[in-house]
């Protein structure tokens, strides 16, 4: 079978440093489930929207597992890809790839025969993959290939396993590629290890916590929980089929003490919330990543509800390289994007700009499978994260993206510092700026936005709020575009740019004066 290399080692006096400092191999995979189980064997470990699953059960079926996948054939080392939901059986999946040291590749259900193309191209054609009947048949996978998802942790006597080499690479994930073509994320068990580490301090988890995953199990944030859960042992109940309301209830019943993620789960639920009948949530820290919740709804998660909201920076390549903890300050919390996490380092600008961060440290990846991927994102071995950053007594600020700019006849504006000016304005519900080609100045900035409920909203009343709070009349808006739904994001809750602009015209849609009439293919919708 093919195998995955390490394509950018840590170098050896930098692995030492993280080894004295407990950063790597403090942890093993043992002292998870198996150490659970042996001191609260009854209590829940695992549940997903129809099974539950207790420390003792969980163990049994994770070693039922390993030698599923050891009878199948899978060894140290080899490619193996796991297409799963956030369901029992995908989790145990996981925790049994990662046992039997073989290098798993994490898809969505969601994928399409091209995406499953994209994992042979990239590991290799000896591929293997766990999959249930329904999704192989949909993608169209020999019988030869599959290991089936319905005999993953059937009862069954389990081995003991071997820990597995924790600098070897342990998990591919793909990005989401809405920035270019998706790219392999290789990581060992050390540095996912050391991102859930983090993510444990930011959010002070421990036995007595539920975590509650939504985003998928198939990506970085899914990842990070399902660790974080085994690692502190605490509670992992997952959902795959999200409803504000439903999920709400779900939530409170199980008992849910921490949610991490896109903002856009928590706006969603506290919205639920806040036209539900008035009962308290169980939550006690939101993590969020990405934008900032609207103010109304900050204010009603910590005023009303009582919750934590604590800031999360990273991504699949550096996961939770910063955050806030307990203990900071409210005004700290709502500010920045949080301290630098222990080991971690970042070094202030690059080749292609003065204010872009470059980071190194325990949590971030070995590389990506496709060397000319690497030439691009490195320099020298500070991986380049593409985010304009301000850093001030080790917190760290991310101000824009080097590539989401809008260069309007000459002026940059980065979108992301006008999104931010409009989180504070009550009326809006969801927004998100975006470029737009404009035949005479080269770009222009639009902003696309839903109101909230029994609310209108117009371009003067984005304008005269931006102007309230500062921002430069050079930098405003020209196009404003109600947006008819959710706005289109990707499985992690990112938003799909270039969606935006695809489907602009179809909405309705207000220009500056500038514009009007406006351009022949961007009519206002009626």
């Amino acid at each position: 079978m093919s195998q995955v290399r390490v394509t950018r080692p840590v170098p050896p006096d930098r692995a030492s440093t993280y080894r004295a400092a407990g950063w790597w191999d403090s942890r093993l995979l043992s002292d998870g489930i198996e150490r659970a189980a042996e001191s609260t064997p009854d209590c829940r470990a695992l549940a997903d929207d129809r099974t539950e699953l207790s420390w003792s059960q969980l163990r049994a079926a994770v070693a039922a597992a390993v030698g599923t996948l050891e009878v199948a054939g899978i060894r140290r080392g080899d490619s193996l890809g796991v297409i799963c939901d956030n369901t029992v059986e995908g989790a145990v999946a996981v925790h049994a790839a990662l046992r039997s040291g073989a290098t798993m590749t994490l898809l969505d259900t969601r994928v399409g025969e091209a995406d499953v193309g994209s994992v042979r191209r990239a590991l290799g054609n000896g591929t293997r993959f766990v999959a249930t009947a329904r999704d192989s048949a949909r993608l169209r996978l020999d019988a030869a290939e599959v290991i089936e998802m319905d005999a993953i942790g059937m009862p069954a006597p389990g081995p003991t396993w071997p820990e597995p080499d924790r600098d070897s690479p342990a998990v591919v994930l793909f990005t989401s590629g809405t920035t270019g073509h998706p790219k392999a994320v290789v990581h060992s068990l050390n540095t996912l290890t050391a991102g859930a580490a983090n993510m444990a301090a930011i959010t002070a988890c421990s036995a007595n916590d539920t975590v509650f995953l939504v985003s998928p199990l198939a990506s970085i944030t899914g990842v990070m929980q399902l660790l974080l859960a085994a690692d502190q042992h605490a509670a992992l109940v997952m959902t795959s089929k999200f409803d504000p309301a439903r999920t709400l209830a779900r939530m409170n019943q199980v008992g849910s003490t921490i949610l991490g993620g896109a903002p856009v789960i928590p706006q969603r639920l506290l919205e639920a919330a806040q036209q539900g009948d008035g009962g308290q949530l169980t939550l006690r820290t939101l993590a969020l990543g990405g934008a900032m919740l609207p103010r109304p709804l900050l204010d009603l998660a910590t005023g009303r509800f009582g919750i934590e909201v604590a800031r999360v920076y990273g991504s699949s390549e550096a996961p939770n390289f910063s955050g806030s903890v307990p203990g900071d300050a409210a005004d700290d919390r709502l500010r920045d994007d949080g301290g630098v996490t222990p080991g971690a380092e970042i070094r202030l600008g690059s080749t292609q700009d003065d204010h872009e961060g470059l980071v190194r440290g325990p949590s971030v990846f070995l590389g990506y499978l496709d060397d000319a991927d690497n030439e691009q994102a490195f320099e020298g071995d500070w991986y380049r994260t593409g985010d304009l950053v301000e850093v001030e007594a080790g917190r760290l600020t991310v101000t824009g993206r080097i590539k989401e700019v809008v260069n309007r006849n000459g002026l940059k504006v980065s979108p992301s510092e006008i999104d931010h000016a409009l989180a504070s304005m009550p009326i809006l519900a969801e927004h998100a700026c975006f470029g737009v080609p404009d035949a005479a100045t080269g770009e222009r900035l639009a902003v696309a936005v839903s109101a909230t409920e029994g609310e209108r909203v117009g371009l003067s009343d984005i304008l005269d709020h931006l102007l309230a709070v500062g921002v430069a009349r050079r930098k405003l808006p020209e196009q404003l575009v109600v947006w008819s739904g959710p706005l289109p994001r990707t499985a992690s809750g990112k938003v799909v740019s270039a969606q935006l602009v695809r489907d602009a015209p179809s909405m309705t849609n207000e220009f500056a004066l500038r514009l009007h009439p406006p351009p022949e293919h961007e009519r206002v919708s009626t």
